[in-house]
């Protein structure tokens, strides 16, 4: 009981933080032009935020880049998919980190291919690159942790409350 509760409640703060961040990030462009800058400061030492690489709102721009915003809509679908990927990762077993490590191929590619003037990725191929590797990194994440906390638990002992 208390395993099932205490896993319950940290899967609850996974997906209250990662979906905080993601809000908090979309809110610049109905903030007020203080507060705007001020989330978007807060955002700078992890995106560079360049405005043509952003999505807008009403000609604003949230406080994320295209790739970023794939990213961290993916922490959030990863969390809530991490109920059903909990098959996936126990048949992966040890392996499951290939799959992660194999999320970054797509991001990566997608990257380096205007950088040696390849080819040019849009919006589109950004957010989708990012929301790829950001679901898959949630999920797995969240599944070890979640594993952690109930072996944690198990350990414990029964709720005695």
């Amino acid at each position: 009981m208390a395993n099932a509760r205490s896993t319950r409640l940290v899967w609850y703060g996974l997906l209250a933080a990662t979906s905080g961040v993601l809000i908090l990030a979309m809110l610049p462009p109905i903030l007020p032009a203080p507060l705007r800058a001020m989330v978007r400061e807060g955002f700078a030492p992890v995106c560079h935020q360049l405005p043509g690489r952003s999505p807008h709102f009403g000609g604003v721009p949230v406080a994320l880049c295209d790739r970023c915003s794939g990213i961290y809509l993916g922490l959030v679908l990863g969390v809530t998919a991490s109920g059903w990927g909990r098959g996936l990762w126990a048949a992966l077993g040890q392996h499951g980190r290939y799959l992660l490590l194999g999320s970054l191929v797509p991001l990566g590619v997608d990257w380096v291919g205007p950088v040696l003037g390849l080819w040019s990725s849009g919006p589109i191929s950004r957010a989708l690159t990012g929301l790829l590797f950001g679901s898959i990194a949630a999920s797995y994440v969240t599944n070890r942790v979640l594993q952690r906390v109930a072996r944690t638990a198990s350990l414990e002992g029964p709720d005695r409350s």
